[in-house]
């Protein structure tokens, strides 16, 4: 009998198992109570975040607006002729403004002032052997093999034909990976150059030379004419591009007095023209910055240049310009959006959007 447990009485094992349900109610409420409150805050900072992004995207909207009007207030001055260049109101970076707990900063590009890539095939996307050889010229420029046209060339043809000995097709982008299509159709954006073929992100190579290009080409539509580069606006690797002949006095020939340009896409002191890091001169000499208000003057400086230059065919440069980009730089509470809008300006000084992307080129 003395080898005999006692029992525990019922009566104090059910007050044991209600103490113990009743400590995992308490928790089960508490972690259910924690749960909730995180999600409320949770729920709570996401609105607040969407809130800013919302109103991030108006200020962007609100700023491509106001270079929409300064666009517009610069084609009725008419200075010059009417024409674009560097000197116009439009031509300088905007600083930080600040508007209640954001700020908004931002710069307007013409771009026509480089070689627009989709000059490259005419309406029936066949290509035009004037711009294949420019675009050509450019890269050699720019220390870019050359050969690397063939593959951009392939990009927006309509055949399916790789040129030689670079050239790229649907056989050469589907057996990567992952695997796609050459788009044989007109760039919609410069930044699509980064699916071509030599060009690509992933190769530290091809990405360096991305870069190199990216200040000097544009992606514009040209479904009646090609996009005439703009020589007072012209980075001087695009104007040396216009011909062999003219490429030795590209850097006088340039409006540019700084290498400013090469910070592209980036705003900060794109504009900055009293910078003394500019492209050296043929005589060292400070040079002439006046505006041409004629392709015939630039033509005539060209031929001071006594070096026997000839232009480029007509059309295939000018004094005006109709496409821009504005970019839309906004802060707020921590968030920065970085808005891209490709405007296109017409007859009557009135802009359209073509194009809008933001964090992205």
């Amino acid at each position: 009998m003395n080898n005999l447990r006692k029992k525990t009485p019922p009566a104090k094992q059910q007050q044991g198992v209600a103490i113990i349900t009743a400590i995992l109610l308490i928790a089960l409420g508490t972690i259910t109570m924690v749960a909730i409150n995180s999600r409320q805050q949770l729920d709570m900072h996401r609105e607040r975040n969407e809130g800013i992004i919302q109103q991030a995207r108006a200020l962007g909207v609100s700023g491509e607006r106001f270079a929409a009007a300064l666009l517009y207030r610069d084609f009725q001055a008419g200075l010059r002729e009417n024409t674009d260049s560097l000197d116009d109101d439009w031509a300088q970076t905007i600083p930080p403004v600040p508007i209640d707990d954001a700020s908004i900063s931002g710069c307007i590009v013409d771009m026509q002032g480089r070689f627009n890539l989709n000059n490259l095939v005419n309406a029936e996307g066949v290509r035009v052997d004037f711009f294949y050889e420019q675009l050509k010229r450019l890269l050699t420029e720019l220390n870019i093999e050359p050969n690397k046209a063939d593959a951009i060339i392939d990009w927006v043809d309509v055949d399916l034909n790789a040129t030689i000995p670079e050239g790229a097709e649907d056989d050469y982008y589907t057996g990567v990976s992952p695997g796609y299509r050459a788009a044989n159709a007109p760039f919609v954006s410069v930044s699509e150059l980064q699916l071509v073929k030599g060009f690509g992100s992933t190769v530290e190579e091809e990405s360096e030379d991305y870069e190199l290009l990216l200040p000097h080409v544009s992606a514009l539509p040209n479904d009646d004419r090609p996009t005439a580069i703009n020589v007072n606006t012209a980075t001087p690797e695009v104007l040396a591009s216009l011909s062999d002949e003219i490429k030795p006095l590209a850097a006088d020939l340039s409006r540019w007095d700084t290498g400013a340009y090469q910070d592209y896409p980036e705003c900060e002191n794109i504009f900055d023209l009293s910078a003394d890091d500019g492209p050296e001169t043929l005589g060292g000499d400070e040079r002439d910055l006046e505006p041409y208000e004629s392709t015939l003057l630039f033509d005539q400086q060209v031929d001071s240049g006594d070096s026997g230059a000839e232009t480029a065919p007509p059309g295939t440069y000018d004094v005006r310009s109709r496409f821009y980009q504005v970019r839309i730089d906004v802060e707020a509470e921590g968030i920065r959006l970085s808005q891209y809008t490709l405007f296109e300006r017409n007859n009557d000084g009135k802009t359209r959007v073509l194009y809008r992307s933001r964090d992205t080129l």
